[in-house]
């Protein structure tokens, strides 16, 4: 898709703050701006097409094309089912992205509120056999009474960066996300979850993720789930004690039908931060494996814990067909191949307690879109990996900061830093904001251009070399400056008053 700068909409309604607003960039149908997201969405006809959307949007989106659907800010610009969160299942889900071969993206967006007798709560992807991409998502506050509190994946390729996905809530299983093969959509599924924090969710078995095996309705084809520079913590399973459990996941593989005698689930994780994940059974309360058939299972660079409790198991192999550990940092174990983990030359550590890894603070904010688990130079995760995995690993950290010479356990790098474009998009600032005279930019030394845009995408304005704009020529209302420097370019937005 052509790379045109985001011109995201956000006006200025006197005293009443920011009004809701859905364009078609470049309103090719003449149709701007549109009362509702649907109305967009079911106007376009160009898979190219994106739809910009601010404010808060309360309606449920039925998405059968390829388009993208973008805000800026996922903490302002919000769709919601409801004005409010609801676990009665007698509402709707957010987002419903249903069948073929289509290859959308939902990016920058708020989503919360779904309340649905179903599966899926916020956002629901059935049989999308293209892609899908959700993109710095804010998932939040959903509710489902079958599986997949927040999301839910069946039959489909996608991957899920730099999102949040928090206080979800499923009464069966999956209490963030619900990830499964189905035979209709006659692909092997791929789920890529990247630079994202799962948090604070609940589910009966899976309190972050279920991954189903799909007996029946999927086991002709295999699953993928890869989890990155990913946090995943304080997830709880409240099945009782005898229940399958997971606090942090569930994964219940079923016999392949091709070849039956292996699983059809294969989970990998790869420089993973989990922690405090939680279930009734303590062996129980955090990665856990069904019985029908075995998941194959590997984990790289990573720190599986669960506080400073090993009697609470972070990980029970039983059921697994766990074909690689290297360097890890696990707390309590159950069922562990030890001849894997305690394999020298794969430098790991078993039976540790988070305080060892160096988590010893909770979530915070440290740059990029996520809360992260951070880690100091004194700490064990710290230049921890040193032995070879064999695979292919992130040059960057869960916040996008760069991960340098022996790079650390987990999905934080200590001393990582950002590069010079990175830098940009996130330590510009624009004030003040609103301003009736002039605007001061911040940030960055090396300002080429700034280019003052209308709600309706026409330039307003454009000067070079300067950091101090006057502002007092432009009427009242919401603006968005492109700023560009060093070749980067960065959008933000300004109210003028």
């Amino acid at each position: 898709m052509k790379q045109i700068t985001t011109l995201l909409l956000f006006i200025f309604c006197s005293s009443l703050g920011y009004a809701q607003t859905v364009n078609i960039q470049g309103n090719p149908y003449g149709g701007n701006p549109y009362v509702t997201i649907q109305a967009a969405v079911d106007a376009s006809t160009n898979p190219s097409d994106v739809i910009l959307i601010t404010g808060v949007h309360t309606e449920s989106v039925t998405i059968q094309k390829s388009l993208t659907l973008r805000g800026t800010d996922p903490t302002i610009d919000i769709i919601q089912a409801a004005a409010a969160p609801a676990s009665d299942g007698t509402g709707t889900r957010v987002l419903s992205l249903d069948e073929g071969n289509f290859n959308i993206s939902v990016e920058n967006l708020g989503i919360r509120h779904g309340n649905i007798s179903d599966n899926g709560g916020g956002i629901f992807v059935d049989k999308v056999t293209g892609s899908v991409t959700l993109s710095n998502l804010i998932i939040e506050n959903n509710y489902c009474t079958n599986n997949g509190g927040g999301i839910g994946l069946a039959g489909t390729v996608a991957t899920i960066i730099g999102c949040t996905i928090q206080n979800n809530t499923s009464t069966q299983d999956g209490g963030a996300i619900l990830a499964a093969p189905n035979n209709a959509s006659n692909l092997n599924s791929v789920i890529d979850i990247e630079q994202s924090l799962i948090d604070s969710n609940t589910g009966r078995n899976g309190g972050a993720i279920y991954i189903n095996g799909n007996p029946n309705f999927g086991n002709d084809w295999l699953i993928d789930v890869n989890i990155t520079n990913t946090t995943v913590s304080n997830n709880t399973a409240t099945s009782a004690s005898g229940g399958n459990g997971g606090g942090a996941i569930f994964s219940a593989s079923r016999p392949w039908t091709v070849n039956n005698t292996i699983g059809n689930i294969t989970l990998k994780l790869v420089h993973a931060t989990f922690y405090g994940n939680s279930h009734a059974a303590l062996n129980k309360s955090g990665i856990q494996f069904g019985s029908a058939a075995v998941t194959n299972f590997s984990i790289y660079n990573s720190i599986v814990v669960y506080t400073d409790d090993i009697a609470t198991k972070a990980i029970n192999f039983a059921n697994s067909n766990t074909t690689d550990v290297v360097n890890s940092i696990l707390g309590g174990l159950n069922a562990a191949p030890t001849a894997i983990i305690d394999d020298v030359a794969k430098n790991n550590e078993k039976g540790r307690t988070a305080t060892f890894a160096g988590i010893t603070t909770g979530l915070t904010d440290q740059g990029g879109d996520t809360l992260v688990f951070a880690i100091d130079g004194n700490s064990t995760a710290d230049d921890f990996c040193t032995a070879t995995t064999g695979i292919t690993l992130p040059s960057v950290d869960q916040r996008g900061y760069s991960r340098e010479g022996v790079v650390d356990a987990g999905a934080f790098e200590f001393g990582g830093t950002l590069g010079t474009s990175d830098r940009t998009l996130t330590q510009i600032k624009v004030f003040p904001n609103p301003s009736s005279n002039v605007v001061y930019i911040t940030g960055i030394n090396n300002i080429e251009s700034v280019k003052i845009y209308s709600m309706l995408g026409q330039l307003q304005k454009e000067v070079y070399s300067l950091s101090t704009i006057p502002v007092s020529d432009l009427s009242a209302g919401t603006y968005l400056m492109r700023i560009e420097s060093n070749g980067t370019k960065t959008t933000k937005r300004l109210l003028i008053n």
